[in-house]
């Protein structure tokens, strides 16, 4: 082998060796690309189910006002549903939520990351709360939103198990998750 066929044989090897570095390259971009439409999505169906999550105890709310003037305006709550079925009940009563009922729900929803009500005064700055030791870069934010988006959805997946053993009335083995390990 003369110096030439050496050389040569030498930038081949590097040719490879980039085409290889370049195409393990692109299959991480694909990798991220992929992470991150997932991403996109759960952050998309985590609103949907939170959004429905709220239309739902709207809902309840409504029906229950509904269920309460009913039963208030029958005196025997026996016949009500005839005596009200060819005239609307009041706009006021059941087409409004109280905000106080509603930030009540959304302070439990969330595991008291929303406050209770917007009139609160804080005696301190929110730097200074917890000891300080609050959340400060964007990461540990971050962090702390995976944490509580985490327990949201085991709270909800908790309540999905709970229904499906009272329908089947099966008792329900709770694997170990993947977390749980970490």
């Amino acid at each position: 082998m003369n110096v030439e066929e050496y050389w040569h044989l030498k930038a081949r090897e590097a040719v490879e060796e980039h085409r290889g570095l370049i195409q393990s390259q692109r299959d991480e971009i694909e990798r991220l690309q992929r992470r991150c439409n997932d991403l996109l999505h759960e952050r998309s169906m985590m609103r949907a189910a939170t959004a429905e999550d709220v239309r739902r105890f709207c809902l309840e709310y409504q029906r229950n006002q509904l269920l309460q003037q009913i039963v208030a305006a029958s005196p025997s709550g026996a016949g009500a549903a005839g005596s009200l079925a060819g005239r609307q009940p009041a706009a006021s009563s059941t087409d409004t939520i109280p905000l106080h009922l509603l930030l009540q729900f959304l302070h439990q929803y969330s595991g008291g990351m929303v406050p209770m009500s917007e009139n609160i005064k804080r005696k301190r700055s929110r730097e200074t709360m917890n000891g300080g030791c609050g959340p400060k870069t964007v990461s540990q934010q971050r962090l702390v939103q995976r944490a509580v988006a985490r327990r949201r959805l085991r709270l909800r997946e908790d309540d999905t198990i709970e229904e499906l053993q009272q329908e089947h009335d099966q008792p329900y083995e709770q694997r170990p998750c993947a977390d749980a390990a970490r």
